[in-house]
């Protein structure tokens, strides 16, 4: 019985991994690039929120933090977990995107769905350089004020600096994904 235990482990951890794959296959983007269809079904039904909800969460550390700190700044709103393998892939393409970005007050803003203690080693070990929140059942009310009915993750809103959510993205982010991803909140900027 007991050389049964790790096989039988092993069987769990395999079918726990096809089935987070098959989860990210059916929620994240179609493969041409163009937004899944439930992306596009969401924002037409009028189901995602068009203003930022006001909310607050703890950052890793245990310090209240509110969304009104970043007033006036465009962000890009990662929702993510350390348990989260398209999350953890798309972590550099957000440190690059805070770093090529922040001359232009743009604010990544990574709201994870976990533990403080893993979220602050992860970022360690990552060197995640953009502001964390963290929490459990909290973090999953935030994405629902969204309007948000998909759970899946990574889930990432983009706000202009007006506090208008002008873009959405579910599932993983892709280098080519990030500027028309971004577009929509310097439109505006551009036009004057």
């Amino acid at each position: 019985m007991k050389n049964s235990f790790p096989a039988l482990l092993i069987a769990v951890m395999i079918g726990a991994a096809a089935l987070g794959y098959g989860l990210y296959q059916w929620m994240g983007p179609e493969p041409d690039g163009e937004p899944a269809d439930r992306e596009t079904a969401a924002r037409e039904s009028g189901q995602l929120t068009e203003t930022l909800p006001s909310f607050s969460l703890p950052d890793p550390d245990g310090q209240e933090r509110h969304i009104d700190e970043w007033e006036g700044d465009i962000l890009v709103i990662n929702f993510w977990g350390t348990w989260c393998a398209p999350c953890r892939e798309e972590v550099p393409l957000l440190i690059e995107l805070q770093e090529e970005y922040a001359d232009r007050d743009v604010t990544v803003l990574g709201i994870a769905l976990d533990e403080p203690e893993p979220v602050n080693r992860f970022a360690e070990d990552f060197g995640i350089n953009y502001p964390l929140m963290v929490g459990e059942n909290e973090t999953l009310e935030v994405l629902e004020a969204f309007g948000s009915a998909t759970l899946g993750m990574p889930h990432t809103f983009i706000v202009n600096r007006e506090g208008e959510v002008v873009n959405f993205h579910l599932g993983l982010i892709e280098p080519e994904d990030v500027e028309p991803m971004m577009a929509p909140a310097f439109a505006e900027e551009s036009d004057s």
